[in-house]
């Protein structure tokens, strides 16, 4: 009798093992079947590598951006990755990596971030420029060309008090600072106060009165301001006097 229960405990347990390894089994496999992708993007990883180190660009974009799709890059791979993007000009690829390392609490330097932000633009995606640059400032300040890129953005897309406190900011560290002077004063005139961007032109011609910017800004308020013949008689002296 005794021995009758050991085996019928013993077959019991054997049916138990035996659920829970095709149980695992079933779990494996659905995990394979589900998600195949995990593997898949590494491999696309390591073949974008490879492409890139044999010079065929446009291949090893192609595995870099089904990589992208599948998110399987190492912060590690997407470092190299980036600099090589921009290289070539891919601005979403440039766009998209950056994001990443963003995304993953990774340092991405400001001039980096900035040429994508660049190219972005100019392929006419200001909107992502502008998105990719606010997310890097939210890391840490940006280099003084992306600050004034954020600007000009923020400018663009009608965030007036935005672009003038980014503005502000720069001319505190630098007065003297033309581009940022000017573009201050082409957002008065976006604004409609052309007579305070009169007066910020007239302010930057007094302290240099060589700067083409400043010149070509004045003439750009007052034709603004319906001062249609103080604005010809600027771009006449921009011109150099040619009629």
């Amino acid at each position: 009798m005794l021995i009758r229960c050991a085996v019928h405990a013993n077959k019991g347990k054997v049916r138990q093992y035996t659920a829970f390894a095709l149980l695992s089994l079933a779990v494996a496999i659905s995990c394979v079947l589900a998600y195949p992708h995990v593997r898949r993007g590494q491999l696309l990883v390591v073949a974008s590598e490879r492409l890139w180190a044999q010079g065929k660009v446009e291949l090893a974009l192609n595995s870099l951006r089904e990589a992208l799709r599948h998110g399987e890059i190492s912060t590690g791979s997407a470092d190299g990755m980036l600099d090589a993007a921009l290289k070539v000009g891919e601005g979403r690829i440039a766009r998209d990596l950056a994001l990443f390392l963003i995304d993953k609490g990774r340092p991405v330097a400001s001039g980096l971030v900035g040429r994508a932000a660049g190219l972005l633009d100019a392929e006419g995606d200001a909107r992502g420029a502008l998105e990719l640059l606010e997310r890097r400032r939210a890391m840490g300040p940006l280099a003084r060309p992306e600050s004034l890129h954020l600007a000009d953005l923020l400018r663009r897309e009608g965030r007036f008090d935005e672009a003038m406190a980014q503005y502000a900011e720069l001319l505190a560290k630098n007065p003297g600072d033309t581009a940022a002077g000017a573009d201050r004063a082409e957002a008065l005139i976006w604004m409609g106060r052309y007579a305070e961007a009169e007066q910020a032109a007239r302010d930057m011609l007094a302290a240099g009165p060589d700067s083409r910017a400043a010149k070509f800004v004045l003439a750009r308020a007052l034709a603004a301001a319906g001062k249609t013949e103080a604005a010809i008689a600027e771009y006449h002296k921009l011109l150099g006097g040619m009629p």
